[in-house]
């Protein structure tokens, strides 16, 4: 079953299951799964085994099932199956298979599994906590897309940006409309953004990451039997490339590259357009491209833990440099997560800082807003995934 299939159905059991405590719970819980597996090649060994470990994963749900809520997994079931599920082994201490039989071509097994019920409560929690994280970052999806046909001819359309978009949203992610974009930002390869322009771009859209560069399709040749020589075409196979890079704002630092090469079925006559035959592309391979971004973000929220994340804060009305350094000072006082707060930067009476943080910006802001520098009150006016908008009072 795929991962797609396996998180809809998930979420359907969940949300008949009753949430429940997992300490209610006994050590290790029995439960009876199904699993199959298609025959490939003749190997009929390997089918089992495929089937086996289907009903094993689905055991596991199960219990999961029983551990949490449908609402704590529902925001995004798909990294739970990434981060959970594709681990069910370990949560198994022992089974039985209870029956296994072949039809059409399908082996399909029975089992009772014993699943220790501490481990994967640990490991739902931990997931849970990595949703928590994720839900409210704001990501702006920055693509140029090209299609050249059979006769050179280039044009453009947004088709990946649109697949990703709903992709990312499904995943629990705010999308930022690129439309801020336009007229400012030039999209090339994901090398070319530098540092600065990483910032800049955080700046116009208030977004914490950035999915930046090139995508390009191509038609492919004349085969003869599809698509004749000559002839205009009545199907329209194409292959393409994307070289895209996950950028984080406040700091401009590049967190991954995701590259890749597609390419559509040759035997497909059904689609009528190259923008249809591109988004079939891009559909079929957005899990690979939303998972490699997601894995990315998440080491960066990982660290950003353990060594604190940067927060960019302005503070307007700040007035003069003495202001601005007694306000820099001071924001270790009122938290002692702060680990450093860089060199400030001060034009036109609005200040800037970057500080290091254990924390998000949110809890920054909580634990700010309200303070005084000398007799001027600090106030909180607005706050995103990596930056903080601070005035003091006159």
């Amino acid at each position: 079953m795929s991962n797609a299939r396996r998180s809809a159905a998930l979420l359907v059991f969940l949300s008949f299951v009753p949430a429940l405590a997992a300490d209610k719970l006994p050590p290790v819980v029995a439960r009876e799964a199904e699993g199959e597996a298609a025959i490939v090649g003749g190997n009929v060994d390997r089918a089992s085994r495929e089937a086996r470990e289907a009903a094993l994963r689905s055991a596991v749900e199960q219990v999961a099932g029983v551990i949490v809520s449908s609402q704590s997994l529902a925001v995004n079931s798909q990294l739970v199956s990434d981060q959970v599920y594709a681990h069910s082994a370990g949560y198994v201490r022992s089974y039985e298979v209870l029956s296994q039989t072949t039809e059409r071509n399908v082996v399909k097994v029975k089992v009772r599994a014993q699943v220790g019920t501490a481990e994967l409560d640990r490991d739902l929690q931990a997931v849970q906590a990595l949703v928590r994280r994720l839900q409210g970052r704001k990501l702006v999806i920055l693509i140029q897309e090209q299609t050249i046909d059979e006769r050179g001819v280039t044009s453009t359309s947004g088709v990946t940006a649109t697949v990703l978009t709903d992709a990312f949203k499904r995943d629990g992610w705010t999308v930022i409309d690129p439309s801020f974009a336009a007229g400012k930002v030039r999209v090339s390869s994901a090398v070319a953004l530098g540092a600065t322009e990483a910032k800049e771009i955080g700046t116009l859209s208030k977004a914490d990451f950035i999915l930046y560069g090139t995508v390009g399709f191509r038609d492919v040749p004349a085969d003869g039997i599809l698509v004749q020589p000559g002839v205009p075409r009545s199907a329209f196979p194409l292959t393409g490339d994307y070289d895209l890079g996950v950028f984080e704002t406040s700091a401009g630092a590049q967190l991954a590259k995701v590259s890749g090469k597609l390419r559509s079925e040759m035997s497909n006559t059904s689609i009528n357009s190259r923008e249809e035959s591109a988004y079939n592309l891009v559909k079929a391979n957005q899990g690979e491209i939303v998972g490699a971004v997601r894995k990315a973000v998440l080491e960066s929220l990982r660290a950003s833990e353990q060594n604190g994340a940067r927060i960019v804060v302005e503070v307007q009305n700040a007035g003069d440099f003495a202001t601005l350094q007694a306000f820099r000072q001071q924001l270790s006082v009122w938290s002692a997560a702060v680990r450093e707060v860089g060199s400030p930067s001060l034009a036109s009476g609005t200040g800037k800082l970057e500080v290091t943080y254990l924390g998000t910006a949110e809890r920054l802001a909580e634990q700010i807003d309200g303070k005084s520098v000398g007799k001027r009150k600090v106030s909180v006016t607005g706050v995103s995934g990596s930056a903080l908008e601070v005035k003091l009072g006159k």
